[in-house]
């Protein structure tokens, strides 16, 4: 996750883009290499890069131990130097008061009450995916951004934003993924400056923004259950504390999601066989009237293992905690205030677990597959207390916005031999990847109507 130019790359070939890591913070961040010294340091072993030290846990009893001991190792949300970007929303609370939030909004995120959430995605993505460029090669981690943003405004919180609010939230997605990070990992030392700050202000106010006109043009559903109406309720119409949760559901939902779709679309190039094979399924289950159930990641194998696969080479390497007081990670002695990163991008690569552990292979992921592989093992949302409340809503978004963006348009990387760089940003982004997507000919038949018809695509009103 850096813009240096390192020594760890993929074995591409040469029409295809390849993949830079960062010299300086490789052991960190390039899930092949660590996978490799953590093999051979042990359960735990301490490492430093620059001013920082840190403790990589590598043993997977003691990677759940210490994920979950909220009483012991402090979430990185949690600390006062995020302060100004969590404010009082449950990212920044702890102990009862972090349960509290995460209960009251649990309903509306719950499985039970998503089955129409495909649908919803669907419909929103055809929208959103026709104001993609078709003339020139696009920016994919802001345009993957602009679409999650919209998708997860439109078909989880039930609102909308004006287009120049969405463009702006886009582009400020990376800067305030970047500006927590370093804001973070510079906490132990007050007097290093935090890089491009006032652009992070910037990007904040922008936030913020985008939540005050979800919270302002919300449309709550008929029984008020949805997740904006029981955050409006619990704040007693007080508008500044509902905002603050609001703000964080928005922005976590961007995050993460956007890096999914950004890595897809650069495996998508790679791989234009796969490709075809999700468009195919799309074309099946997309297309058709039938009930909104209909179209959930169950009913569509190839997509879902499509993204399970892009979740285990290029999902966040590693999840974070400090010690709040001296203690012990197995044998290993942590002073307080030490980091604790759980290398989850290893855990990905063991060999132990997956075949051809550095091949792409979403067929890994088919239900015919053998072994079965289960994708709790990728821990794509965290764990502990602090798992992601959203789950349950990414695991249909993420794939229905996937075999959208197929359905309509043809991926191909727009220029050969480039390096895509992974940006230094809570999580990993293909920094530099630039592809074309042009529009799918013959077009696919619209949502809802017989194949030989065509319609303008449906947005969510």
């Amino acid at each position: 996750m850096t813009d240096e130019t390192g020594t760890g790359q993929c074995p591409l070939s040469r029409e295809e883009p390849r993949v830079a890591h960062s010299r300086t913070l490789r052991f960190w961040l390039d899930p092949a290499n660590i996978a490799v010294r953590l093999g051979q340091a042990g359960p735990v072993a301490r490492t430093k890069a620059g001013p920082a030290v840190a403790f990589q846990v590598n043993d997977p009893s003691l990677l759940r131990k210490v994920g979950g001991g909220e009483d012991t190792f402090q979430f990185w949300t949690a600390d006062p130097s995020l302060r100004d970007f969590t404010g009082n929303g449950f990212p920044g609370a702890e102990g009862q008061a972090h349960r509290d939030r995460r209960a009251l909004m649990k309903p509306a995120l719950a499985a039970p009450r998503l089955t129409a959430l495909g649908r919803s995605v669907r419909d929103s993505a055809d929208g959103l995916l026709a104001g993609l460029p078709a003339d020139r090669p696009v920016d994919i981690p802001y345009e993957m951004s602009r679409l999650v943003a919209g998708l997860v405004i439109e078909s989880v919180l039930n609102s909308d934003i004006s287009p120049d609010t969405l463009a702006e939230l886009a582009r400020a997605r990376s800067v305030l993924s970047a500006g927590v990070f370093w804001k973070y990992a510079l906490a132990p030392w007050p007097w290093v400056p935090v890089p491009r700050r006032r652009a992070f202000r910037r990007a904040l106010a922008t936030l913020n923004e985008a939540a005050r006109e979800v919270y302002a043009r919300h449309r709550p559903d008929a029984d008020g259950s949805d997740v904006v109406s029981l955050l409006k309720r619990a704040s007693d119409d007080r508008p500044d504390v509902a905002l603050h949760d609001l703000r964080a559901l928005l922005f976590a939902g961007i995050e993460a999601t956007s890096s999914t779709l950004a890595w897809a679309c650069y495996e998508l190039g790679r791989h234009p066989g796969h490709q075809a094979a999700v468009r195919a399924e799309a074309d099946a289950v997309l297309a058709t009237d039938a009930p909104a159930d209909a179209i959930r990641p169950g009913l569509m194998p190839r997509s879902a293992g499509f993204v399970r696969e892009v979740t285990r080479l290029h999902g966040i390497p590693f999840l974070v905690r400090r010690a709040r007081h001296a203690t012990y990670v197995g044998d290993q002695p942590v002073p307080a205030g030490a980091l604790v990163t759980l290398p989850l991008g290893a855990l990905r690569r063991d060999p132990a677990r997956y075949a051809r552990p550095e091949e792409f292979d979403p067929l890994r992921w088919s239900p015919e597959a053998r072994p079965p592989l289960s994708p709790a093992a990728l821990l794509p949302y965290g764990l502990g207390p602090r798992y992601c409340p959203g789950a349950a809503a990414s695991d249909i978004l993420v794939p229905v916005a996937l075999a959208s963006l197929v359905r309509s348009r043809t991926l191909r990387t727009a220029s050969t031999g480039r390096t895509v760089r992974v940006s230094l940003d809570l999580t990993p982004m293909p920094k530099g990847l630039t592809m074309v997507a042009a529009p799918r000919e013959p077009h696919p038949p619209a949502p809802g109507r017989p194949r030989h018809e065509q319609a303008a695509p449906a947005r969510r009103h």
